[in-house]
């Protein structure tokens, strides 16, 4: 017998354009702070207090059955998802992904060429950023912008996904 044999998938698609009653089935997890803090955190956290609740509240009752510990599994999650609720809410804003390297962020910043010249059908520059270089298509009407100048990222067209630039004046 192999692993595989238990590997399936199950693919359906709810295809409404329209609000349904499953929208409103994550806002009770939006409200616990699931879509904001890491869910690794917020399961840590949230299998802590949990444990100790256990540990402090249910450790001399005595249960036989399943039916015995339901009633106090149920009050123990209750007052674990307060908790949670309340021990992650500082940490609401840390966890924010900001996409690096924006178009709004790259315009007004200067960048050297490095294609072997720069016209309106062609032209590669290089910027700095954080970790490796970014690869820019860059296009100018100006064509006396040659390989090693520097040059500022004036507009972007996103239809062509290229960047106008200007020459700057190295004079000094």
């Amino acid at each position: 017998m192999d692993f595989d044999l238990l590997d399936f998938d199950l693919d359906f698609e709810i295809g409404t354009d329209s609000p349904s009653i499953l929208d409103f089935g994550f806002i009770g997890l939006r409200f616990l702070n699931l879509g904001e803090v890491p869910v690794m955190l917020w399961l840590s956290i949230f299998s802590l207090s949990m444990w100790m609740l256990s540990i402090n509240f249910d450790s001399k009752i005595e249960i036989n059955t399943v039916m015995d510990y339901l009633p106090l599994a149920l009050r123990n999650m209750g007052i674990s998802l307060v908790v949670t609720k309340l021990i992650t809410q500082p940490f609401k804003g840390y966890f924010q992904f900001t996409p690096p390297n924006e178009i709004e962020t790259l315009l007004g910043k200067s960048c050297q060429v490095t294609s072997s010249s720069v016209s309106e059908r062609y032209g590669q520059a290089e910027m700095e950023a954080e970790g490796a270089p970014l690869k820019l298509h860059i296009r100018s009407e100006d064509s006396s912008i040659q390989k090693g100048d520097w040059v500022r990222l004036s507009d972007y067209n996103s239809e062509k996904q290229v960047f106008y630039v200007v020459k700057i004046n190295q004079e000094s």
